[in-house]
């Protein structure tokens, strides 16, 4: 057995842990959790050590109790019954209503198969206001388009998804059409309001095999929107620019560090050639990078972006492979829809609200960064 007490991770407070039922059964303490007033992202299980939460500063565990084999095996029944099966091959994720919250569970065995572990994303109950994500005005404005590509990228954990489900419910609420989302696996689920919604989940028992073979059904179903979860190969790529320049509005997630980064990794999927560069170019509508940095104090996390919209000038330096110029661009063109990952974090060091040290992690161009 792990001897969790040498662990240098600090345990929660009683104040802080509002009574945590340390005696009711592993649903029943993540429920608490997710309905508590506790501030994190995730929640890491091992077998033989406590329940630890991922807040903005960085682990803490809940208690001192160690989670036994039986408490996750049992917890494992109520995700996927056929568990014990599954994960002989592979960890496997999972998207789960609990009650009055919906998580996403990626179980593992570790050591040899000789211990059993899980970690725990929780989800919106409902899409977050747009408003209130902290985009500037040309940012929530990709909302209102209805044709073209708009890529969200950044490294993982960044937000992404929350940013695309606020972005469809705002669509939602103004106009009438059919949105489609092809997720792995389907995370917040968008409530009908003016738009018929079909969200799609990527898996071998899901609706369809792949992202890809997602996206080339998509357009036979008569969307207005499309959301291509992540673009992860070639295949991908090449049908969500198909599906941009076919004439719905296709918002598709990638990872990447910055806007120039994300566009040379689409470039670089889409083949490298002129024609496709040229396609590119004018299918895009923008990109958004989004950064997620802790507060100060460490009591909730601060979206920072880097934010490119598309007109003639950048169309032309795409189409011509020119990515690396877009960064002055975007640095002289403030009042044109853009602004560099820079300027949003210079922002936010000036109200206060993060440290220069985390800015300084997140910059998507240290040269460039001046510290205050």
């Amino acid at each position: 057995m792990e001897h969790y007490q040498s662990s240098q991770i600090r345990t929660l407070s009683y104040i802080e842990n509002e009574d945590h039922p340390v005696f009711g059964t592993l649903v029943e303490q993540i429920l608490h959790l997710l309905n508590s007033k506790l501030i994190f992202s995730d929640i890491l299980i091992h077998q033989n050590s406590p329940l630890m939460l991922r807040q903005p500063k960085g682990l803490v565990a809940v208690t001192d109790s160690p989670i036994t084999r039986e408490e996750l095996q049992e917890f494992f029944e109520v995700v996927e019954p056929n568990w014990a099966e599954r994960i002989q091959d592979r960890a496997f994720d999972r998207a789960v209503d609990l009650h009055t919250a919906r998580i996403r569970a990626n179980c593992f065995s570790f050591q040899g198969r000789k211990r059993l572990g899980c970690v725990i994303r929780r989800f919106p109950k409902e899409p977050m206001p747009l408003a209130k994500l902290g985009l500037a005005e040309h940012e929530q404005n990709f909302a209102k388009l209805t044709s073209g590509l708009v890529l969200i990228i950044g490294d993982t954990c960044q937000g992404k998804s929350t940013t695309i489900a606020s972005m469809l419910d705002e669509i939602n609420k103004h106009r009438s059409g059919h949105i489609i989302t092809i997720e792995d696996p389907v995370e917040t689920l968008i409530p009908q309001r003016q738009c018929v919604i079909t969200q799609r989940e990527v898996g071998s028992d899901g609706d369809v095999e792949s992202f890809y073979q997602g996206a080339l059904d998509a357009l036979r179903e008569r969307p207005d929107v499309i959301v291509i979860g992540e673009i992860r190969d070639a295949q991908t790529a090449q049908e969500a620019l198909a599906l941009a320049e076919a004439g719905p509005l296709v918002l598709a997630s990638l990872h990447a560090r910055s806007t120039e980064l994300g566009l040379q990794k689409m470039l670089r999927l889409l083949g490298n050639t002129e024609a496709q560069a040229q396609a590119l170019g004018h299918a895009l509508r923008g990109v958004l990078c989004q950064a997620l940095l802790p507060a100060v104090k460490g009591e909730r996390y601060y979206l920072a972006t880097e934010c490119l919209t598309n007109n003639p000038q950048v169309t032309e330096m795409i189409a011509n492979g020119k990515v690396s110029n877009l960064r002055i661009w975007m640095e002289d063109q403030p009042g044109e829809g853009c602004h560099t990952m820079n300027t949003s974090l210079h922002a936010l060091l000036a109200e206060g609200k993060i440290a220069v040290q985390d800015a300084r992690n997140a910059t998507t161009d240290r040269i460039g960064f001046v510290e205050p």
